[in-house]
């Protein structure tokens, strides 16, 4: 079976290049015209690694927006010094350092709890002391930033995304999961929508042009019609299991959750009563409107995932570190290797960012990702929850009534890696 690697990041020009002619190169496997399977994306919006509004515009366009980060830890900062020269990884990879690489924002300030954080996220960013916070709501008011980063753990975050509403913040990017519980994400759901915010979660896949050529080749008939989804290694439930939920959406079309059904394996004993204590392992399904079936498992496959259709398949290896497609005609036959679409590796984060630079250019709160993403996602995180709390039962979605809520006693943030 051919692999084909990831493309080692091109410069500027070849990468607008690359997803000027993207759509074309995935249509001819699946045997699309361009101009229908650029109607089909104009619709749909699928697309998160089209130019948008950040490179549409930015030869007609010199607005800067004003960015600020509250939370200015690993993701926030200072994780691209771990991940370098992970395949599956285009930098840069944390938000200030997504900033600072946009040409559309200027990271003007930051708010962390600890100051030694604080500080080295000022000395790394070029952030003077006047506008380092420790008390966010500070920065909120004093800054008037437009758009927002909130990086801090999930127990304080819809508190924060609140605040940030309220005080006139345009554009939010949100790290996952949106928040600790289904009732928080309801909330921040309403305030959101009734003040036009534009935000997107760091679930970063959904933006990494591999899995967008692995769509669009699902969408184009490549594999025939979508019927399964699989999931190796889940992880824990909040902070890696939001990953999967939300690409196996993406991968299926952001399609409506209809049922679930989980168990906690080996961690049990982390949900009393209405509290999950800690991060728990989960393994389940569910099943989407569309007659989709997605299985997590917890198995020793390094974070695989599978689409399987009536008549193909095709894996992302290693979290998309590689891609591989096998096919077979519609009448039946033999399966055999195909060609996986062209894609190049660029920074899912650059992308989260310049959609949100795309939304305010235009005025509007439409994204790639949206709070109702961000939503379904906390949905299935619950679901999980409860089904498990139901011992195991199917449960149908969305989990209405769930009074669970993530809280960690005693939780302390691990350290970031300040250097390579």
């Amino acid at each position: 079976m051919t692999i084909m690697k990831t493309v080692t990041t091109p410069t500027e020009t070849e990468t607008r290049q690359t997803f000027e002619s993207q759509t074309s190169n995935t249509t001819s496997t699946v045997d699309k015209t361009e101009n229908e399977t650029e109607t089909e994306n104009e619709n749909e919006n699928h697309d998160p690694t089209r130019e948008t509004g950040n490179r549409q515009l930015e030869r007609h366009m010199t607005k800067t927006y004003r960015a600020a980060l509250i939370g200015c830890s690993r993701m926030g900062a200072f994780i691209d010094n771990e991940v370098a020269g992970n395949a599956s990884v285009a930098l840069p990879y944390s938000h200030a350092a997504g900033y600072e690489a946009c040409p559309r924002t200027d990271l003007i300030a930051g708010s962390d709890v600890r100051q030694d954080v604080l500080d080295r996220f000022g000395e790394r960013y070029g952030v003077a002391q006047a506008h380092r916070y420790i008390d966010y709501r500070a920065l909120l008011s004093t800054e008037r930033p437009e758009i927002v980063s909130i990086a801090t753990q999930p127990e304080q975050r819809a508190e924060i995304i609140l605040d940030a509403v309220e005080a006139g913040v345009r554009a939010l990017y949100v790290e996952k999961p949106l928040c600790a519980s289904v009732n928080e994400a309801y909330r921040i759901r309403d305030a959101v929508r009734a003040n036009s915010v534009a935000l997107n979660m760091g679930t970063n896949r959904r933006w990494q042009p591999g899995f967008h050529a692995m769509r669009t080749a699902i969408d184009g008939g490549a594999i025939g019609k979508l019927r399964t989804i699989v999931v190796y290694a889940t992880g824990t439930l909040f902070n890696t299991t939001s990953h999967w939920f939300d690409i196996c959406q993406y991968l299926a079309g952001d399609a409506t959750p209809v049922w679930a059904h989980a168990w906690l394996p080996g961690s049990e004993h982390l949900v009393v009563d209405d509290t999950v204590t800690d991060e728990p392992n989960a393994s389940g399904a569910y099943g989407t409107l569309t007659g989709v079936t997605v299985h997590f498992l917890q198995s020793p496959r390094p974070n695989d995932i599978e689409a399987i259709g009536d008549n193909g398949a095709i894996t992302a290896w290693g979290a998309g570190t590689s891609f591989t497609m096998r096919t077979r005609p519609a009448s039946g036959g033999a399966w055999t290797d195909a060609q996986f679409p062209y894609y190049a590796n660029t920074s899912s984060t650059l992308h989260i960012i310049e959609d949100l630079v795309g939304a305010l250019d235009r005025g509007d709160d439409i994204t790639a990702g949206g709070i109702d993403v961000a939503v379904t996602n906390t949905e299935l995180i619950f679901g999980f929850i409860e089904s498990f709390r139901a011992n195991g039962s199917l449960l149908m979605m969305p989990p209405k009534g769930s009074t669970a809520r993530f809280h960690r006693s005693g939780f302390k943030a691990r350290t970031p890696t300040f250097a390579t």
